[in-house]
């Protein structure tokens, strides 16, 4: 007996501790599950419903997330709008599809997954394509966010993109699709492959690249980056920035700080610049209302006109005529002003302090003209070879030195009005 009962509560002690093993793994799995719950807390209060848009069908899904301090939405492909001054984080997808039953169409809606997720101290939206490539098909993603978050971060392989009223820091990357920005405090990074953007005030600074797109930002509180692989240019007004295009126009009214821009071929309209300019064009006009800094411009060919600059110029074109108008700041530096065909005009205020050495090769006209007296003017050449004519002296008893020199051309130095 006394066997058998041993032999009984052997026989029962591993089935206790297969019980106890049992309860183990349960619990750990249990537990397993509460850590991964909190790391991504998946999206609730979600809606979903298909229904008849013209000639496409739209399956739309919409749901709340906490509020974090990040958002992050990233989709293989989709427009997305996200709007700042919610109390909440809510979010609508709309996926289109243009099948010719509602059977073909659900099918497509499957092959693309939305998920929504809080992971730590960020909100997570993805869109994902799991099956073969669709054609006829579409999505877009609207946003509704608080205006204080930390971050907004989209990315979407292609389709159109728009913030507004967003205090955030925005980083936005697009394959293609027009790009819209408008009241936002915080900076703003866009990089695509091609798509024009517009925006209205941007409170900090602003950073674009993009392969081929035209630019138009009417403000920019901070410092303003432009790099694209083609297209014009227009900014309102800015702090220090720099502009670069592989070939179209740039437009800047007001820069409040250093200005560079760059051109492949495109005309170069500058407005008042509190600070040094540097433009260069591979061809195209230049044009500048005025600068307190120092003065650089370069074109393959085209007109130069530099009105009411405080410091020195460097000028440079292929062909065209030249005029600058210089302001009487007592820090202004030596320049030169070379061109290989055209006139060269150049204003000088009343007082102004300067060293003229000035010649065409080939005069036209009269050759040099003045306003003012004692300069040496001395010619060269006769009735049957070309006329050359140069002129050196000091203005208002000298200063820096103010060079000029035309291939083929008039010299004109004047009295600013």
């Amino acid at each position: 007996m006394g066997d058998r009962i041993e032999k009984g509560n052997h026989n029962q002690r591993p089935a206790a501790q297969t019980g106890s093993a049992k309860l183990t793994r349960s619990s750990l799995c249990l537990c397993g599950f509460v850590v991964l719950f909190t790391v991504a807390i998946p999206l609730w209060a979600q809606q979903s419903k298909v229904y008849r848009d013209g000639n496409s069908w739209v399956e739309e899904m919409t749901g709340t997330l906490p509020v974090t301090r990040d958002v992050h939405v990233t989709t293989d492909l989709g427009s997305v709008q996200v709007q700042g001054g919610s109390p909440r984080i809510t979010y609508l997808v709309r996926k289109r599809s243009y099948a010719p039953t509602e059977k073909d169409a659900r099918k497509q809606f499957e092959q693309m997954r939305i998920s929504a997720v809080k992971n730590g101290e960020t909100d997570l939206i993805q869109g994902r394509i799991v099956g073969r490539a669709m054609m006829r098909f579409g999505a877009e993603f609207i946003l509704q966010v608080p205006r204080d978050l930390n971050v907004v971060r989209v990315e979407t392989r292609g389709g159109s993109l728009a913030f507004t009223s967003i205090a955030a820091n925005i980083v936005a990357s697009t394959g293609a699709g027009l790009i819209k920005l408008d009241d936002l405090a915080g900076p703003v990074k866009i990089v695509s492959g091609g798509g024009n953007i517009e925006g209205g005030n941007l409170g900090n600074d602003f950073s674009v690249t993009s392969g081929a797109a035209d630019v138009r930002v009417a403000n920019v509180g901070g410092q303003t980056q432009v790099n694209l692989g083609g297209g014009r240019v227009y900014i309102g007004s800015s702090h220090a920035s720099t502009i670069q295009t592989g070939a179209g126009s740039i437009q800047i009214q007001k820069c409040m700080g250093d200005l560079r821009v760059t051109s492949g071929g495109g005309n170069l309209y500058l407005g008042d610049v509190e600070g040094s300019v540097t433009a260069e064009t591979q061809g195209g006009s230049v044009r500048l209302a005025s600068a307190t800094g120092a003065v650089s411009v370069t074109t393959g060919g085209g007109s130069v006109e530099l009105f009411r600059l405080g410091r020195g110029a460097q000028v440079e074109t292929g062909a065209g005529p030249i005029m600058v108008e210089f302001v009487g700041n007592p820090s202004l530096t030596h320049s030169f002003l070379h061109t290989a065909s055209g006139d060269v005009n150049v204003c000088l205020s009343a007082n102004e302090g300067v060293s003229v050495h000035a010649q065409s090769d080939m005069a036209s006209g009269r050759g040099i003209l003045t306003d003012f007296p004692g300069l040496n003017v001395t010619w060269q050449g006769g009735q049957y070879s070309p006329r050359s004519v140069w002129v050196e002296g000091a203005i208002n008893g000298g200063g820096p030195t103010l060079r000029i020199r035309t291939t083929i051309g008039q010299i004109a130095l004047r009295h600013c009005q």
